[in-house]
């Protein structure tokens, strides 16, 4: 078993999410947000993942995570013409619900991975 010790205790950790929206490091935020172990974009993203589009990750794609994370509200939802323009980018992309995406995050983030979420509000 490899067990990973957490050397930055000032992280961007997702504590909690639901209807009200996602908790980063004690802040509420009610809208999609950018989110990275030092960074965080908030408001971001449009309404709902139909409208996803390549202009609402330009910074994601200056940051260059080892992996992005998509959350796309209450049901997993995938932009194909998104994604795809992502991999060309070399931006691995991984698509799944709000909810799943947070709790990815911390775990990728507990393992000191270059990770970064772009999360739609959990009932978007």
């Amino acid at each position: 078993m490899k067990l990973h010790r957490q050397l930055d205790t000032q992280a961007n950790l997702i504590n909690s999410y639901g209807p009200e929206g996602v908790v980063i490091r004690g802040q509420r935020y009610t809208q999609g947000v950018l989110v990275s172990t030092d960074w965080l974009h908030s408001p971001w993203g449009p309404p709902s993942a139909t409208a996803l589009t390549l202009e609402h990750f330009h910074e994601v794609l200056a940051r260059k995570p080892d992996v992005l994370l998509l959350g796309t509200g209450r049901k997993q939802f995938f932009p194909l013409k998104l994604m795809v323009a992502l991999r060309e980018a070399n931006i691995p992309v991984e698509v799944m619900d709000t909810s799943a995406a947070c709790r990815t995050y911390n775990i990728l983030l507990a393992e000191d991975r270059v990770v970064l979420a772009a999360l739609l509000h959990p009932e978007a």
